[in-house]
């Protein structure tokens, strides 16, 4: 595993990938939707996999002596640590996120782990789509990217929208506990439970959902006649 991670490295890697990090700065933007830095990270996925799919990586990887489904780990998992490295990064812009914008975000979800749940989400969703359709057809990556990004824009769209409605309308029993616990920067004990508890939602939909992904991707690619 630890060649085949190599091999994603050196051969897959593309300059957007660190490059795209530069869009966790997004959350130094006053009043602005913060998930789409998620997106980004996603974008830089997509190139990578074109380029896999341009230099022939799929037919190369099936020559090599090991089994097709260590061949779909190790693209998965590169993966996960591209969008662990952009979810590290986001840490400290939420902090400094704070020390800007003490009144919060009016454009949607505050700075908080809250946030940092929402973009696990978001790379589930991505993932979903984009990866085990590479592996069942990777000459229409470009539809796969395309449907993901309407999957990932849906789920942006939704978080944003719930959170700006909830600082619209506060006599909203329902919205005022989110403003005060799920949608600001956790300063209380039951906001730090609230926010800790999504987070681990969070985590646990992305674990489930690479597992599943990752299964879904390997009976692509190990029935795929190359």
């Amino acid at each position: 595993m630890k060649n085949l991670l190599y091999k994603e490295y050196k051969l897959c890697l593309v300059p957007m990938v660190p490059l795209f990090y530069l869009f966790a700065l997004m959350l130094l933007i006053p009043s602005y939707p913060y998930l789409v830095a998620a997106f980004f990270t996603c974008n830089s996925i997509f190139y990578l996999l074109k380029q896999a799919s341009l230099n022939g990586d799929m037919l190369f990887s099936a020559m090599l002596p090991v089994p097709k489904a260590d061949v779909v780990r190790a693209r998965v998992r590169f993966v996960v640590i591209i969008q662990m490295i952009m979810f590290i990064l986001l840490i400290p812009m939420i902090l400094i996120n704070h020390r800007l914008y003490p009144q919060g975000n009016p454009a949607g979800t505050d700075g908080s782990l809250t946030l940092l749940a929402f973009v696990l989400v978001v790379f589930t969703v991505f993932n979903a789509i984009c990866l085990p359709g590479f592996f069942r057809d990777e000459a229409k990556i470009d539809r796969m990217f395309l449907l993901g990004v309407i999957g990932v824009f849906g789920w942006i769209i939704l978080c944003e929208g719930f959170m700006i409605a909830a600082k619209v309308a506060p006599q909203v029993p329902l919205f005022a506990w989110v403003e005060g616990h799920l949608d600001c920067y956790p300063t209380t004990d039951g906001a730090w439970r609230a926010q800790l508890l999504v987070l681990g939602i969070g985590a646990l939909i992305y674990g489930l959902g690479t597992l599943l992904t990752t299964r879904r991707a390997i009976r692509y690619f190990e029935g795929k006649d190359l």
